[in-house]
């Protein structure tokens, strides 16, 4: 029986620190028949988009190490979210054509859930096109990082937004900090924002989204930037390290910390040392991780709330797209240092 090519990313050794594709993730061609792989009671997916996210690199690790996530072992694919078409069903739930929403290899092909030792694997979910917005936005804007937005902002900062004047948002050009911008725009307008994030190219971003004092870190200080603009209220916190320690140093009394996202740690740089601006301020600091915890509740809301704003253009839809599973080494390792302007997105088979 004829074969098809496979391309699949595999995870071939741990980082020290930084992603090198070359040497950490591996492409190779396997031989699949579509009309032939055992299902086992599954289904045969066609890869479309795949999501590179920053907290992959906390899942790149020896598994002797803990973590919030879940490790990839050697030798496996890579596996996050992704859009996928079905080609064959051992599931009454799926048919054929039908498009699905989970959590996938990096490959061209895949057989769901497979033999995959990732526990991230979760029931696939059936999804529709929406009117006016691209599949691919279901790994971004409305997908997982907008959820995330959503769950940070819903579910932790409701009651501060009401009285906050100033509010920080780190990595804000990227696919969270940008949703939480425009959704705070939208449910709390009196709110002044101060992003920071790594380039000219993302000031500009972070302004399209609606920031009213929008600076590259790493050519203005952090600190100094904060003292004129703030005291700040709220910070949304994605990067941690000496960020984090310049926005305690300009904290209002009773503010509160989202931590979202620690990225700075996970390549083990500094940490903050002006952890007892805590106290001294009385700063509330509220951590979470998406779908999980005490704010979890508030994602079954997203869809209601958030594509009516997508359509309307108050949310917008920003990608940074990387061509087919041989860029997926390239899209993992841009993400953890900041090189994608839009959420990063590989492209295994455009359907928009």
């Amino acid at each position: 029986m004829p074969t098809t090519k496979n391309g699949t990313a595999i995870y071939a050794a741990h980082p020290e620190k930084n992603i090198d594709p070359a040497v950490h993730i591996k492409y190779v061609e396997r031989e699949i028949g579509l009309d032939t792989v055992p299902l086992d009671g599954g289904v045969l997916l066609k890869t479309l988009y795949l999501s590179s996210d920053p907290y992959i690199r906390y899942r790149l690790r020896d598994p002797a190490q803990d973590s919030f996530v879940p490790p990839v072992y050697i030798g496996d694919p890579i596996d996050n979210s992704g859009i996928a078409r079905v080609v064959r069903s051992d599931d009454p739930k799926f048919a054929p054509g039908d498009y699905v929403a989970g959590y996938l290899d990096f490959a061209e092909y895949s057989v769901y859930p497979g033999k995959s030792k990732s526990v991230l694997k979760s029931p696939l979910k059936k999804v529709d096109k929406v009117p006016g917005i691209p599949l691919s936005a279901l790994t971004g804007t409305l997908g997982m990082p907008g959820m995330t937005g959503y769950q940070g902002i819903k579910g932790h900062a409701l009651d501060a937004l009401k009285t906050a004047k100033v509010m920080f948002v780190s990595g804000a050009a990227g696919p969270v900090g940008t949703f939480v911008t425009e959704y705070v725009k939208v449910i709390a307008p009196h709110v002044k924002i101060i992003a920071s994030a790594g380039s000219a190219k993302k000031v500009e971003i972070m302004k399209s989204a609606g920031v009213d004092v929008a600076f590259n870190y790493k050519e203005q200080d952090t600190f100094a930037v904060l003292k004129e603009h703030g005291p700040i209220d709220i910070y949304w916190d994605n990067v941690a390290g000496p960020t984090l320690d310049a926005a305690l140093l300009n904290f209002n009394y009773d503010g509160l910390i989202i931590a979202c996202g620690a990225i700075s740690q996970a390549s083990h740089d500094d940490s903050s040392v002006h952890f007892d601006e805590i106290f001294k301020r009385r700063i509330e600091v509220e951590g979470f991780t998406a779908f999980q915890g005490k704010s979890a509740h508030v994602i079954s809301h997203f869809q209601e709330e958030v594509v009516p704003l997508v359509q309307q253009g108050k949310i917008k839809i920003r990608e940074h797209r990387y061509n087919g599973i041989r860029e997926a080494g390239k899209a993992l390792a841009d993400v953890h240092v900041g090189a994608n302007t839009g959420k990063a997105v590989i492209i295994v088979d455009n359907v928009d």
